[in-house]
């Protein structure tokens, strides 16, 4: 390589200042970018918070459910209702034996007194308007040889359940006013 080259090419690199830093341009950008990403996201996670402490009641409800079916099949009557964190009837006697949560962080759940074809559960929510959440009800009507369960939701935030009501046949049962029926 020539010395002369070599030598202006030194002198061109020492002489260039280099680049420290941004702008303050280039900063204000990127802070209004991560800005407008932040107003369309976090609604969105907010949302999906409350769906998810929601899940707890669903679960919930519909373990219930379930329980009082496999209960059903083997005694052909429904478990005596649970209040208050106590229970009482059979299960008293076999330290909870659907495994019901009685209380949770955000619900609590209790199995309504049915009669030997149908049984209503519900799922209060324990603070509604501060978790977002709403509240779920529940029922298992036995007839015919054929098992019906239904789940329902309030359509506002921290309603009260209200328990499904029952119909002539299993698949008779409806949710009641103000509560959706969920698929």
């Amino acid at each position: 390589m020539n010395a002369q080259f070599k030598a202006k090419l030194i002198q061109y690199l020492s002489n260039k200042k280099k680049v420290q830093g941004f702008t303050l341009i280039e900063l204000l950008v990127v802070v209004i970018i991560v800005g407008i990403l932040a107003a369309v996201a976090l609604p969105n996670l907010l949302g999906q918070v409350g769906k998810a402490r929601e899940t707890e009641g669903k679960n919930g409800v519909g373990t219930i459910n379930r329980a009082q079916q496999a209960y059903h099949f083997e005694r052909q009557e429904f478990t005596p209702a649970i209040a208050d964190g106590t229970a009482m009837g059979a299960l008293g006697n076999q330290d909870n034996l659907l495994g019901i949560t009685v209380t949770s962080d955000y619900y609590t759940f209790a199995v309504q007194d049915g009669t030997n074809l149908f049984v209503t559960s519900t799922a209060t929510a324990s603070d509604g308007s501060n978790d977002g959440v709403r509240a779920y009800s529940g029922a298992t009507q036995f007839g015919a040889g054929v098992y019906n369960v239904i789940i329902c939701q309030t359509d506002a935030i921290n309603a009260t359940p209200t328990v499904p009501n029952a119909g002539a046949t299993p698949d008779a049962v409806s949710c009641a006013a103000n509560h959706s029926e969920l698929e």
